[in-house]
């Protein structure tokens, strides 16, 4: 592919964004991640574009800072998407869940599937700014995390969206209080989280660790690394 020249300054590392945008959640009294609003430099269509958002998988180039570098076939030209409609944004949660990092996180994957992991994403809305999606299944890992890695990827890719939320606050929620409908009382709670299957999750978080921040899967079953082994 040639590749185009590009001036424009590589923005902030996605590390970076991304923690900010979790922050934000935390401090939030909305259901939604709210980025700096940029200035809008074209208007959104009302219509759905014809004109296809594929490009390969350019989410993993994006989220391991290699767009414009000479790994990757991708500048941060070809990051911001020249359109934002309903399917532009469909398109780009494609991407994100058949990215070599969705892999890990939702069930449309074999690896992950066959863990218990079912989890995946789906866009209910887009007006304006403001894009509303919907968390169907079990994730491994933290549903304000997955739905953070998707605000700060169609962010990254349209600008003009500035607000990504949930419909329902319960879509958040990794556990569910299941109460009886008579007295009120908690009978259980429910984890909706896919099962730890290795037993990984609870000893990095007995260990203090951020077990998103690793995922399922241990980085040997990707070339290298060590597995973290419960004790």
């Amino acid at each position: 592919m040639m590749r185009r020249s590009s001036s424009i300054p590589s923005p902030p590392s996605p590390v970076v964004r991304f923690a900010a945008f979790l922050l934000l959640c935390t401090i939030s009294s909305s259901l939604g991640f709210t980025p700096p609003s940029p200035q809008l430099l074209r208007p959104i269509s009302s219509n759905l574009s014809t004109k296809s958002t594929k490009l390969y998988n350019i989410y993993d180039d994006w989220s391991t800072d290699l767009l414009s570098t000479a790994s990757s076939d991708y500048t941060y030209e070809d990051l911001i998407l020249p359109f934002c409609d309903e399917e532009a944004v469909e398109e780009c949660l494609e991407e994100l869940m058949d990215s070599d990092y969705g892999k890990t996180m939702f069930g449309r994957h074999d690896m992950a599937a066959n863990v218990g992991i079912t989890g995946t994403l789906e866009l209910i809305s887009l007006e304006g700014p403001e894009a509303t999606l919907s968390l169907i299944g079990k994730f491994w890992h933290r549903r304000e995390t997955v739905l953070g890695k998707a605000a700060m990827y169609l962010n990254a890719r349209m600008p003009e969206i500035t607000s990504i939320t949930v419909a329902s606050a319960e879509d958040l929620n990794d556990f569910e209080e299941v109460t009886d409908e008579f007295t009120g009382e908690v009978l259980y709670v429910e984890d909706k989280r896919s099962p730890d299957f290795n037993g990984d999750r609870e000893t990095m978080e007995y260990q203090g660790l951020d077990p998103d921040a690793r995922g399922p899967f241990p980085p040997s079953v990707f070339g290298s690394g060590v597995k973290i082994i419960p004790t």
